[in-house]
């Protein structure tokens, strides 16, 4: 199995192949169309409920947090962005970025594996089996990046 992230004494050392930078770069496009809750499964799965029994609740927490997530998510969307860009634009096909950095990278993915796995009718494990072979490599390939990720992650908190 292809490993993409690696402990760099500066960071996490990130590794991709141009044709899955290419993958990896349209994860903006997909998470920049979702709709609305009401309306799109991976906007709903990205913002579930906070409150399932408590509309009024539910609505209070969103108008004070909600402002607060969107903002985050821009945020680590951008660096990924810019990892991406950074990644695409190397040499070989390899940067070192931050912590940080690689927590936005994961993020993301997540979202983009959430919302695509709503998307294809996905809420159970036996659903999985039913998706067209392209889907269910699409997802393996984020599940395993945020897998490894989280991996490489966990290890920085070893380091001195």
């Amino acid at each position: 199995m292809t490993h993409y992230f690696s402990l760099d004494p500066d960071g996490v050392m990130v590794h991709f192949q141009p044709q899955e930078v290419a993958f990896l770069g349209d994860i903006l496009g997909v998470l920049g169309r979702l709709g609305h809750p009401d309306e799109d499964p991976g906007a709903a799965r990205l913002d579930p409920p906070a409150y399932l029994e408590d509309p009024e609740a539910d609505a209070e927490w969103r108008r004070f947090a909600g402002s607060e997530l969107s903002s985050a998510r821009r945020a680590d969307r951008s660096a990924f962005e810019m990892v991406i860009e950074a990644v695409e634009s190397s040499e070989d096909n390899e940067v070192v970025i931050s912590n940080a950095e690689a927590e936005a990278v994961m993020r993301v993915v997540n979202e983009a594996r959430l919302v695509l796995a709503a998307r294809w009718g996905i809420d159970s494990p036996e659903a999985y089996d039913d998706i067209r072979p392209e889907a269910s490599d699409a997802l393996s390939f984020l599940g395993w990046i945020v897998s490894e990720l989280a991996m490489v992650l966990g290890g920085s908190l070893d380091r001195p």
